[in-house]
């Protein structure tokens, strides 16, 4: 088992090289598409988790304290530098005020400081591109009319802090709701009904997984079965199992990480690796052109050789036709 470091240059080598037969990549929804389009036509085969943008979906008869505790988890994670950042908050309206003020209290008592420190909740991001990225992102929704809620107001002297970030207020097209962030920033959307929980829990692109958070296990098993999206946890976020699949649907890739759909991954069917009967040598200008004709048979069939030799003579010319030759035409 190798393990090699390198930028972009030496991931692209990796994925022209003749040498390789299976490909797993973690990333960017971009970068997935030139992976498929450097291993098109050449047998490799494709393993791709990529960008997701999880739906954390509330209704009103969930535990609201639970909840809470849970979305704070779930999108500032690592910074919300991860896949399976919780990154869509949807509220049934009944409760998203209530849930809103709850949130941003507890917002409020996130501490930003160096990822070793063990009091730190939020560290740095990963370079200031991103952070310019995120930056930008927040700031058009802003100018689309967007509320913007950031806590911590005091950030360390780097440049790659950026603070916890929640909008409200935003239309359910714009790029901040549709496009990963990848970053410490929540988007929140309410919805009245099941139904309009479950469209807007679909409108993106992204299928990696969701969260579905209510007391009601008939209405989370309903809302679990209709949303496009490889997992779905229940009262909970961002459990994984290694004896469980875990992967997405549309632009969050394909293939499985986890469970024994992750080896099968990893093999072929071992009719795949064994060599092809070689082809016998005929005379196609006679070949089942007569009832007396040798059928011809697959060298080493004793059995076939004993059950053709008795019954050759009898046999019609209709049933020694190509589609009837075994490893043949």
């Amino acid at each position: 088992f190798n393990v090699l470091t390198g930028d972009q240059g030496l991931g692209e080598a990796l994925a022209h090289d003749p040498g390789v037969d299976k490909v797993a990549f973690a990333g960017t929804a971009k970068v997935g598409r030139c992976l498929r389009q450097a291993t098109a036509g050449s047998g490799k085969k494709l393993c791709l988790q990529l960008g997701g943008k999880l739906p954390f979906i509330v209704f009103d008869s969930a535990d609201l304290d639970s909840a809470v505790d849970a979305v704070v988890d779930a999108i500032w994670l690592n910074r919300g530098q991860v896949h399976s950042a919780g990154a869509q908050l949807f509220l049934q309206e009944s409760i998203a005020k209530n849930f809103i003020q709850r949130l941003k209290h507890r917002m409020g008592q996130l501490h930003l400081g160096d990822s070793l420190d063990k009091i730190t909740d939020v560290g740095p991001l990963i370079s200031e591109k991103q952070r310019n990225f995120i930056e930008s992102l927040v700031e058009e929704a802003r100018a689309e009319g967007a509320e913007i809620f950031q806590a911590c107001a005091s950030l360390p002297s780097s440049q790659l802090f950026y603070p916890p970030t929640l909008i409200t207020g935003v239309y359910q097209t714009s790029r901040c709701v549709q496009e990963e962030i990848f970053g410490p920033v929540l988007v929140s959307l309410t919805f009245r009904t099941t139904k309009e929980a479950v469209a807007l829990g679909n409108s993106t692109p992204h299928g990696l997984a969701a969260s579905v958070w209510t007391e009601i296990l008939s209405l989370a098993l309903e809302v679990a079965h209709s949303l496009q999206v490889g997992t779905v946890w229940i009262n909970s976020h961002n459990m994984l199992d290694a004896a469980a699949a875990f992967g997405g649907y549309k632009e969050s890739g394909h293939g499985r990480n986890g469970g024994k759909e992750a080896l099968y991954e990893y093999v072929r069917p071992i009719w795949e690796i064994q060599p092809h009967i070689s082809s016998l040598d005929l005379n196609y200008k006679i070949f089942a052109t007569s009832p007396k004709s040798d059928l011809p048979l697959i060298p080493g069939d004793k059995a076939a050789c004993c059950i053709v030799s008795e019954l050759k003579e009898d046999i019609p010319s209709m049933y020694q036709t190509y589609k009837l030759y075994y490893g043949g035409a």
